[in-house]
């Protein structure tokens, strides 16, 4: 009997000598290679998460690094948590088969709460806990056009929570995703099965539609006993865009429903759903505007932490007003509201169960440009349900020495506001409590400053460098018992994000990333705890990666992935090196075969929990076969 991976396998192959007949339909073009965008035409790649409108990445005063779709392709990425190890600004720690710690410049948690997330604008983190969920976010990663991550605060722009990085996942409009593809990518321990299909819309629209499947196996402890997170998930999505009245409207949504029966906290039951619509426009006088509107369902079960609902409504609103010449003036609301409910469980406990929250926020950002000078100022207002009225200020001033070259400096001010596993959070679930709320929480404060600096040297090399110090205030610990939870703890964060790219060939092109980290908190009242401390985040001094990416003959490719992550103090977790490699053949013009490696180094590493129970992560070796319909 064949084994469920062999048949998926059998029936791809099948489909391939379907689909590359010669009665078959007309040929798609296959993906240009990497002589289809130069360094330099790299560095000119507008970005849209700094400043809120598109700015060429070479200018963009931020530390933003962009995760291009073709990286993505390149890469051995099955899922977008893979896909973001590409940022060499971002900690990516796997936890167990499903879920990940993810952040930027230090305190990274498995509830970790100083990153913002969005796909296409749509915030998608938790009101539960201010962090994402990353198990249930599964965007098609063949639609995925760019990926903006942001090192540093954005709460100018995107309000609280946008602490310590802003990352903004963008799929490609839908006018790009013509025609259809049918995606497997198998290995013996799970993969992904995804079939889309795009079409015209009337004379002016475009529209996409896909389905998709994943499935993963177990991961093992270090004595390889299976830990119980096996589970699955099936999703389906659209994309819609349409030219109406001198405007864009677009609308966008997904379903999905996943996990594992029976439920567990490794692998709980989880469905949801989001519906998102845009409409770029243009006032009389003829300055740009955006209205956009969302709807986000998640529910996530499990029998003894979370069980969760919540449904939010987002509106926002932005517009570039018409300013003189060499400035730029834009300003917005928004408006987020809706309903969290937390079931009790075996162990854990919200009070009150059910809450309706809300977030309102005002904000203007205006830009001056002087000869090479460019000076930049925002503020934002955002009001929250649990601690009122939030300022965000921000100023950057960037210096362009020449067409290649820009040097930059930035001061901001975030916050990361409560969430309800903050104010409303009780363990056990009945008396004595061990944690017991904490209806005095404020928002933790960061102040922020960088400096940076990025080049194009000639045609084939381009470089980023920033270093930055985060002061922080008022982050989150417990006092007495029993424990409350309260600003007890304040502190700094400081470290250096270098990375740069080389292309010696037009076929072959390395790249390099470094990132260190420089981490000290200190109580500043009430009895000390250690653990406290050190719950607030286990960051590596260092993590370094290596990339190489070469078009070798015969229509094949080659791309390594070489990365490098210093030890965790607390819990202690040992440093590791990974070494990803892919091999794909161009079998035709519509069929592509990849052969994908992970963890090729070692047999088993651990990435975030300590020894005794942190899964284990080996090599794994995936056959993707991608074929355009």
């Amino acid at each position: 009997m064949l084994h469920p991976w062999h048949r998926h396998l059998a029936l791809v192959f099948t489909g391939m000598c379907i689909v590359c007949s010669p009665a078959t339909a007309q040929v798609v073009a296959a993906a240009g290679g990497l002589a289809e965008l130069s360094l330099e035409q790299l560095s000119e790649l507008p970005v849209t998460s700094v400043s809120g409108r598109p700015e060429s990445l070479r200018s963009a005063p931020a530390s933003v690094f962009v995760i291009s779709g073709e990286d993505i392709r390149r890469s051995t990425a099955t899922t977008l948590p893979e896909a973001l190890r590409l940022a060499p600004n971002l900690q990516v720690a796997r936890i167990n088969a499903g879920q990940y710690a993810i952040s930027a410049r230090g305190f990274n948690d498995s509830v970790g709460n100083k990153l913002l997330v969005l796909i296409d604008g749509r915030s998608i983190y938790s009101s539960l806990y201010s962090g994402v969920f990353w198990d249930a976010h599964s965007p098609v990663l063949e639609d995925i056009e760019r990926i903006e991550v942001i090192s540093g605060p954005g709460g100018t722009l995107w309000g609280a929570n946008a602490v310590n990085g802003v990352i903004n996942v963008i799929t490609k409009p839908a006018a790009a995703t013509q025609g259809g593809i049918a995606s497997v990518t198998r290995s013996r321990n799970g993969g992904r099965e995804m079939l889309r299909g795009g079409t015209a819309l009337g004379d002016s629209g475009h529209v996409r539609a896909y389905a998709q499947v994943q499935d993963r196996g177990a991961s093992r402890q270090q004595d390889g006993t299976e830990r119980p997170d096996a589970a699955s998930e099936w999703q389906l999505g659209f994309r819609a865009d349409k030219d109406l009245h001198g405007g864009q409207l677009t609308v966008q949504g997904d379903a999905f429903r996943g996990g594992k029966d029976p439920a567990n906290v490794m692998a709980p039951k989880m469905h949801g759903s989001n519906l998102l619509a845009r409409w770029d426009g243009r006032f009389a006088g003829g300055s740009p505007y955006r209205l956009q509107a969302s709807y986000d369902l998640q529910e996530r079960d499990d029998p003894f932490i979370f069980r969760n609902r919540s449904e939010m409504i987002d509106l926002e609103f932005t517009h570039e007003a018409p300013v003189p010449a060499g400035h730029q003036l834009l300003w917005g609301a928004g408006y987020r509201t809706g309903n969290d409910i937390n079931q009790p469980t075996a162990l854990v406990r919200f009070t009150p169960e059910k809450r309706r929250l809300s977030w309102s926020n005002v904000f203007a950002q205006h830009q001056v440009r002087v000869d090479r000078w460019q000076f930049t100022t925002g503020l934002k207002a955002e009001h929250n349900s649990y601690t009122g009225l939030e300022w965000l200020p921000n100023i950057r001033l960037a210096y362009e020495h020449a067409a290649q070259a820009s040097t930059w400096a930035a001061a901001s001010r975030a916050v990361r506001a409560p969430s309800r596993i903050d104010r409303d959070f009780y363990f056990p679930a009945d008396p004595p409590f061990v944690i017991a709320g904490g209806d005095g929480f404020e928002s933790e404060v960061a102040n922020v400053v960088e400096i940076g600096h990025r080049r194009q040297v000639g045609r084939n090399l381009s470089y980023s460098l920033t270093a930055f110090h985060q002061q922080y205030e008022g982050l989150r610990a417990g006092i007495g018992t029993p424990s409350v939870v309260a600003n007890r703890i304040d502190g700094w964060a400081r470290g250096v994000e270098a990375w740069g790219q080389w292309q010696p060939h037009p076929q072959a092109r390395l790249s390099a990333g470094l990132t260190t980290l420089r981490k000290k908190l200190h109580f500043t009242n009430g009895p000390e705890d250690s653990v406290s401390i050190a719950n607030l985040g286990n960051d590596p001094e260092y993590q370094w990666q290596l990339r190489a990416q070469f078009d070798l003959p015969y229509r094949t490719e080659l791309d390594l992935h070489l990365r490098r992550v210093a030890a965790l103090p607390a819990p202690a977790v040992p440093a590791y090196t990974s070494l990803d490699a892919r091999l794909a053949w161009q079998v035709t013009p519509r069929v592509e075969l990849s052969l994908l490696g992970q963890n090729l180094l070692n047999d088993r590493h651990a990435e975030f929990e300590p020894a005794a129970t942190a899964s284990y992560f080996g090599r794994r070796v995936f056959l993707k076969v991608l074929v355009q319909l």
